[in-house]
């Protein structure tokens, strides 16, 4: 609106110079007025130019007062161009520096890039390595026990192989007192209790042990004042498997080898459960007898029935006499009805072997014999 205003404003100002000039030049050129000596023709031109030339001036001289724009156009170009090349200058440098500033912040960035990888790596080998380190310090409390239990052990070897050299000098005329897996002594512990409990039931049971070697004739060893050896960490791992468990057991003290008169006996711990094998009157074993009339053919029969039942229990968990390897017990009187009754019998008869009473892992195991006739 401002720059309308003076379009319009030099317009009208610019009329009324021109028509000011207009009527002097006619009134003069009319007047035949001369200036500097010229005819008054010339002298009209003049006033005529001279008025355009003021309107010039004005013109240019309002817009300069009035327009910094103007001003700065008429008088300050060259200034303004001075300007313009050195922003362009320094446009330039600015581009050049920007181009320098990308290029070297895309290196950081890949620089930065390959640390954040090699961190990443470096992390997963710390933690990695970390582990393995955690690793060797469990294997190393490990070995270490592990060594400290072997040594041990290696001590109670040297004790056992100082035992057996003592009796080298034993085994052509010694007297064995205690055969190679024979008992020594039993007992029954209930699982569930406390650990001193069981290690005292446990000392009970050596202690029975070591009276009952004594009495058969074993000796002390001279330099450890031992006449039963066993491992301490078969003791300490007997302890843990009754502590675990919740079953009643019998724990045998057995004789790891033939025992000459005035050794140490080297004994092992063998647990077994103590569970019901057979149930009152529960039948055992069934064989049918043809009819055989001798009778000591007819006892024999029986002893292979008894054999076979003795067998039969023993793979069901019970304990057998080591020296013998029987496990039951059946009456005299019994037997010898089962004979008669085969011998006087003119058929066949069916034998039944029957448990007397509830027989558990750790006996006794008696049995009874009886005898039905065949008939087809």
């Amino acid at each position: 609106m401002y720059s309308i205003i003076l379009i319009l404003t030099l317009i009208l100002i610019s009329g009324a110079i021109a028509y000011i000039g207009d009527l002097t030049g006619f009134r003069v050129g009319k007047k035949k007025i001369s200036i500097f000596g010229w005819r008054p023709h010339r002298t009209a031109v003049f006033i005529t130019i001279l008025t355009g030339i003021i309107i010039s001036i004005l013109t240019i001289s309002i817009l300069s007062i009035l327009s910094n724009d103007v001003r700065t156009a008429l008088f300050g170009l060259d200034e303004l161009r001075q300007k313009q090349n050195e922003l362009t200058q320094e446009i330039k440098v600015r581009n050049v520096m920007i181009e320098d500033a990308r290029r070297e912040l895309e290196e950081k960035t890949l620089a930065l890039e390959e640390l954040e990888e090699n961190f990443s790596i470096l992390n997963k080998q710390i933690e990695s390595q970390t582990g393995q380190l955690e690793s060797l310090i469990d294997t190393r409390q490990r070995l270490t026990e592990e060594r400290d239990n072997l040594q041990e052990e290696i001590v109670e070897l040297e004790d056992t192989i100082k035992a057996l050299y003592s009796g080298i000098s034993w085994l052509r005329s010694g007297d064995i007192i205690i055969d190679q897996g024979e008992e020594i002594a039993m007992t029954i512990v209930r699982g569930g209790i406390t650990k001193e409990e069981i290690e005292q039931d446990l000392f009970n049971l050596l202690s029975q042990a070591t009276g009952k070697v004594l009495e058969l004739g074993a000796e002390p060893d001279e330099n450890t004042g031992q006449v039963l050896i066993i491992s301490r960490k078969e003791f300490d791992n007997l302890i843990d498997r009754i502590g675990q468990s919740k079953e009643e057991l019998i724990v045998r003290i057995l004789a790891s080898m033939n025992v000459i008169r005035g050794e140490v006996v080297i004994a092992n711990f063998a647990v077994l459960e103590n569970k019901l094998i057979f149930m009152e009157n529960e039948v055992i074993l069934v064989e049918e007898v043809p009819v055989i009339n001798n009778p000591k053919e007819a006892e024999d029969r029986l002893f292979s029935i008894l054999r076979k039942v003795n067998l039969k229990a023993v793979q069901e968990g019970f304990i057998p006499e080591p020296r013998t390897s029987l496990v039951g017990t059946i009456s005299a009187v019994n037997l010898f009805e089962i004979v008669r009754d085969i011998v006087q019998s003119e058929t066949g008869l069916e034998i039944k072997v029957v448990a007397l009473s509830d027989t558990w892992t750790t006996g006794p195991f008696k049995v009874r014999m009886e005898a039905t006739k065949i008939i087809h």
